[in-house]
């Protein structure tokens, strides 16, 4: 059984890397598998196109590991639309109709009903919450996720520990000068720098 990996992924870090290996150990699935966004809905400060972002993935991860399926569905990227896709095409290669596992921090699952057509994710998906702790050790949200649970949602929470590394630190260091060695991969850095990727941003298309 597979799991996806939802983000705009601008770019992936080994933060990224090491909840997807720790979600696949811990869980048995066969595979996590990374869907960049194609066009966000909303506003993404700094996002490079499309292009580049499924290649550092690839770079990374290795192809069967990557989809690009929200390049060829209609924007703005909608995460309804994929879903329900991946849904589809899922149904027809197993013969089941089987919720789709999906990885998501704490944050964003507390906002799912500001989301465009929650009661779809709730129908098609099994949530992976990746929560964060308080420094006693307490998850944080506890009567968030009662309330989500009384509401139907489908969803286990892992306390599991990543390395503390975003992609908007990755730019700004790169913005800065600074050497990235220890938040991304060496092939993931070669390709920033060989495409000269975030240090000139605002001559980057946001897709394409």
């Amino acid at each position: 059984m597979e799991c996806y990996f939802f983000g705009t992924f601008n770019p992936i870090h080994l933060g990224h890397i090491e909840i997807a290996r720790k979600v696949q150990e811990i869980m048995g699935f066969s595979k996590v598998i990374f869907v960049p966004s194609f066009m966000p809905p909303h506003k993404v400060d700094e996002l490079i196109n499309f292009s580049h972002r499924l290649n550092m993935l690839k770079l990374a991860l290795g192809e069967s590991n990557v989809s690009d399926i929200e390049y060829k569905l209609k924007v703005p990227s909608y995460t309804y639309r994929t879903i329900e896709k991946l849904y589809e095409e899922n149904s027809n290669k197993t013969g089941k109709k089987e919720k789709i596992n999906f990885i998501i921090g704490y944050d964003q699952f507390f906002k799912l009903e500001s989301w465009k057509e929650p009661e779809i994710l709730k129908e098609k998906l099994k949530f992976i919450v990746i929560p964060r702790k308080f420094q006693n050790g307490q998850i944080m949200g506890q009567k968030a996720f009662e309330y989500f649970k009384n509401k139907g949602y489908d969803f286990e929470i892992l306390n599991i520990d990543f390395l503390d590394v975003s992609s908007t630190m990755i730019r700004s260091f790169i913005k800065n000068g600074l050497d990235i060695a220890g938040l991304t991969t060496k092939e993931v850095r070669d390709y920033i720098e060989n495409n000269r990727l975030y240090s000139s941003i605002s001559k980057e298309k946001s897709i394409g």
